[in-house]
């Protein structure tokens, strides 16, 4: 048997196994703690790439990486940046930013999410117009991860398009990250702040397939007047496979996690990316649980690393769509915009 079809029998494997155990684990549960945590604007898909693939992402390389695993920014070759605008629901709106930079030391990561409720009717306590407030909610990230064995330079011909490393990838190679975070919301006059942590691991295997676990909002609880809430702490699974890798034609990445609040029962997820001729994709993915809306997602990319000079210092750049409907509620559109140097 060849190492390349072994590893398409390895991931299938490990993919079916991700799900069975999630729908059994779902059922299983009994019961959850819905409601009982803060900050849970955290939950909110931002980033265009992963929503577009219902943020099956654990175990997936790129600067989205810092919201999912940090451990996916030690695979990174190339220093990158990922942003995105979010027309969500009603008049709210979420901005999101991430940048990644390899150093000799590791790659060092920083992100920024804000949530904007936009401005509401405020009422006193017997029920009368004072006038218009808001609120709004930010996430501060910063983050540390490396990969072993090391790689001893960019990757000059490398495009990013479907977010992994593609043919340029190193079997059994480990990488492991760290972030800090800082998360802070606020009700007219009145605020909370709380620190928290991310850890992740991600293993390379032949045949351009990733396993990656981690630990999110792990730590800290929220306090608001005289009351305090912990953070809605997510433990993640993944799995994905590239296959077509260096097709010029056409490649495709499919990818699974399985996601586990503390609040809420165990959910899975599954995204596909494809690639046409190096410059279009498509992306979809599915839900097993959502509390409003459609299960499915997707969206679309243009990708432009083939028209760079290679010798220049911008080595890619592209532009992605995604597209989530929340039911009655109305469809929320996320633009975004990819650049590596």
């Amino acid at each position: 048997m060849t190492a390349k079809r072994m590893g398409t029998k390895i991931f299938i494997r490990g993919t079916l196994t991700l799900l069975i155990f999630s729908a059994a684990a779902a059922r299983l549960e009994a019961a959850s703690r819905t409601g009982t945590t803060a900050a849970n604007f955290l939950k909110i898909p931002v980033a265009v790439i992963p929503s577009g693939m219902a943020e099956a992402y654990t175990a997936m390389s790129g600067p989205d990486s810092i919201l999912y695993n940090p451990a996916g920014l030690g695979l990174m070759e190339n220093a990158g940046f990922s942003g995105t605008h979010n027309r969500y629901l009603e008049e709210m709106t979420q901005e999101y930013a991430a940048v990644a930079c390899p150093t000799r030391y590791g790659t060092i990561g920083a992100g920024f999410s804000s949530l904007s409720s936009g401005k509401f009717t405020s009422y006193d306590s017997n029920d009368q117009i004072t006038g218009e407030t808001g609120s709004s909610h930010q996430l501060w990230v910063l983050s540390i991860a490396g990969g072993w064995p090391r790689t001893s330079a960019k990757l000059k011909d490398k495009y990013r398009m479907l977010q992994v490393d593609g043919h340029n990838e190193v079997p059994y190679r480990l990488s492991v990250g760290a972030s800090l975070k800082k998360i802070t919301e606020a009700l007219d006059k009145v605020g909370g702040r709380a620190y928290a942590m991310d850890a992740g691991a991600i293993l390379t295997l032949p045949g351009h397939m990733k396993i990656g676990v981690s630990a999110l909002n792990m730590g800290g609880e929220q306090r608001f007047r005289f009351e305090s809430h912990p953070l809605p702490a997510a433990f993640r699974g993944g799995v994905s496979r590239e296959f077509g890798a260096g097709n010029d034609i056409m490649g495709l990445t499919v990818s699974a996690d399985a996601v586990k609040y503390s609040d809420a029962s165990l959910a899975s997820s599954v995204g596909v990316s494809a690639a046409v001729l190096k410059t279009f994709q498509l992306r979809a993915g599915y839900q097993s649980r959502r509390d409003i809306g459609s299960r499915v997602s997707g969206g679309f990319g243009l990708n432009f690393d083939k028209f760079m000079d290679k010798t220049g210092f911008i080595r890619g750049a592209g532009i992605d769509y995604a597209y989530l409907a929340y039911g009655d509620l109305g469809a929320t559109h996320r633009f975004g915009f990819q650049l590596f140097w």
